[in-house]
C-alpha cells in the first residue's frame, strides 16, 4: 500500500487569504459581537495559534477586513468614472458602480453597510472611521461634478446633497434585496430618475418612468 504524500504547508500569504475569506462570511452574517474567532479558524482550516499569528485579536481582523473591502468599493468607483465624460454619464456610472458592488460583493456590502453596526465602542468607532474615510474619498471623486452643477462640495448644501445621495443609494440596495427580480439596470434607471432628473424635472418633461 503506497504511503500518502505529506501534506504541503501553505505559505503564510495563502493562509491569510483563507482567514480573510472565512472572516468576511462570519462578520457579514453574524455581526461583530456574535462573530467567533473559533469558527473563523475552523472555516479557514487553521489552528487558533495560526489565526492569532496573523491577527492578534478579533478587532484587528475586523479592521483589516474593513480596510480591504473599502478599497474594493472605491476601486469600483475609480474604474467606472471617466474623467472627461458628461456629468449625467458620470452620475449614472457612480450609481451603477455602487449597485454592482452590492450585487457582486454581497458579503462585503453587508460588512460595510450592516443593518446593525457594532455595539462594541471600539469596533463601532473603527466602523465609523472607515465609513467616513470612504465617503471623503468618494466625495473628492465627485467634487468636480458638484462644482459643474454650481454647488460648492464643501459647503453645507454640498455636503447635505452628498449625504442625501448616499442615503438614497443605501436604501435602494436594501429595497433591492427584497425585490431580487429587479435588474441592476432598472435600479440604476430608477435612481437616476430620483437623484438626477428629480420628480419635478420629470413633471416638467412629462416623461414616463420606466
Amino acid at each position: 500500500m503506497p504511503l500518502e504524500a505529506p501534506r504541503r504547508r501553505l505559505p503564510a500569504s495563502a493562509r491569510r487569504v483563507l482567514i480573510v475569506e472565512a472572516a468576511l462570511a462570519e462578520f457579514a452574517t453574524q455581526g461583530y459581537e456574535a462573530a467567533s474567532m473559533g469558527r473563523i479558524g475552523a472555516a479557514a482550516g487553521v489552528t487558533r495559534s495560526v489565526l492569532y499569528d496573523h491577527f492578534p485579536s478579533k478587532r484587528a481582523l475586523f479592521v483589516a477586513l474593513l480596510a480591504d473591502k473599502q478599497a474594493v468599493l472605491l476601486s469600483h468607483f475609480r474604474e467606472a468614472l471617466v474623467a472627461d465624460a458628461p456629468m449625467e454619464e458620470r452620475m449614472r456610472a457612480t450609481m451603477d458602480a455602487f449597485f454592482a458592488f452590492a450585487e457582486n460583493e454581497p458579503l462585503a456590502w453587508r460588512l460595510l453597510y450592516p443593518e446593525q453596526p457594532p455595539l462594541d465602542p471600539d469596533a463601532a468607532a473603527d466602523h465609523r472611521r472607515h465609513r467616513s474615510e470612504a465617503n471623503r474619498l468618494l466625495a473628492e471623486m465627485l467634487a468636480p461634478d458638484a462644482r459643474r452643477a454650481g454647488i460648492d462640495p464643501k459647503s453645507p448644501v454640498g455636503q447635505a446633497v452628498f449625504a442625501l445621495q448616499q442615503s438614497a443609494l443605501h436604501g435602494a440596495v436594501r429595497w433591492w434585496h427584497s425585490h431580487p427580480d429587479v435588474s441592476r439596470e432598472e435600479l440604476t434607471t430608477a435612481a437616476m430618475h430620483a437623484l438626477w432628473t428629480g420628480l419635478g424635472g420629470l413633471e416638467q418633461a412629462s416623461r414616463p418612468i420606466g
